[in-house]
């Protein structure tokens, strides 16, 4: 994987999908955000983003080392920021519970290992999704950290 080609495409795909959140017919994606316990403050702080339609994207165009494509699914666009780089892009669907399940996907190349919101040397508390991360996280981000356990 070519880690510079993967992070300059994440990085425009997190500000493409921040700006459409914040842009016309935006709706839909923020009242989603704001049921799920979030204020418009702390969605823009976290960079928060909203991808209308999912769409292929070829591996090799961003840096992957595997061939064909993927598919970067319509959603809310988490981008896993770690000191001030962009380390994963996470897109959080916005199924209807009683049809179709929330559910979380990771963008090809993006970190792996447990998310971790806020300084490690805090309190930390435990979430098992990124809407739960991002709720409790958002109750008092300068006092606790919160580690994500994705299931």
């Amino acid at each position: 994987m070519n880690a510079k080609v993967w992070k300059k495409k994440a990085r425009a795909f997190a500000i493409r999908s921040h700006n459409h959140l914040w842009g016309k017919n935006n709706e839909d994606p923020l009242s989603f955000l704001y049921l799920k316990g979030l204020n418009l403050k702390f969605i823009s702080k976290m960079c928060l983003g909203w991808n209308k339609f999912g769409h292929n994207r070829p591996c090799e165009g961003w840096g992957l080392s595997r061939k064909g494509s993927f598919l970067i699914p319509s959603g809310i666009v988490f981008p896993y920021i770690v000191e001030k780089k962009i380390t994963g892009i996470f897109v959080i669907s916005m199924g209807n519970p009683d049809t179709v399940p929330e559910s979380e996907l990771i963008i090809p190349g993006s970190f792996k290992g447990p998310l971790i919101l806020g300084p490690g040397n805090r309190e930390v508390k435990n979430a098992t999704s990124i809407m739960e991360g991002l709720k409790i996280f958002q109750e008092d981000p300068d006092v606790f950290s919160v580690n994500i356990h994705l299931l």
